[in-house]
């Protein structure tokens, strides 16, 4: 759909590796989306990784009730 929106057709082969690149282990394995070359004035990589779990909402695991409540 993305690609009929923008009008840039794409092969099948093409397609199956954009869904391939933006899976989410792909990314997390990925130096340009996982932010392993950013320097640690920017993200300070002793805290844990950029891209974490994957999953969504696991953000409450981590906030105690007030902090989720103000997030």
């Amino acid at each position: 759909r993305l690609c009929a929106f923008l009008g840039r057709p794409l092969s099948a082969a093409a397609l199956d590796a954009v869904v391939a690149n933006a899976s989410f282990g792909a990314m997390s394995h990925n130096p340009m989306s996982n932010f392993s070359l950013s320097p640690t004035f920017l993200l300070d990589r002793r805290r844990g990784p950029f891209l974490r779990k994957g999953i969504s909402g696991d953000w409450r695991n981590h906030l105690s009730p007030e902090q989720s409540r103000r997030f």
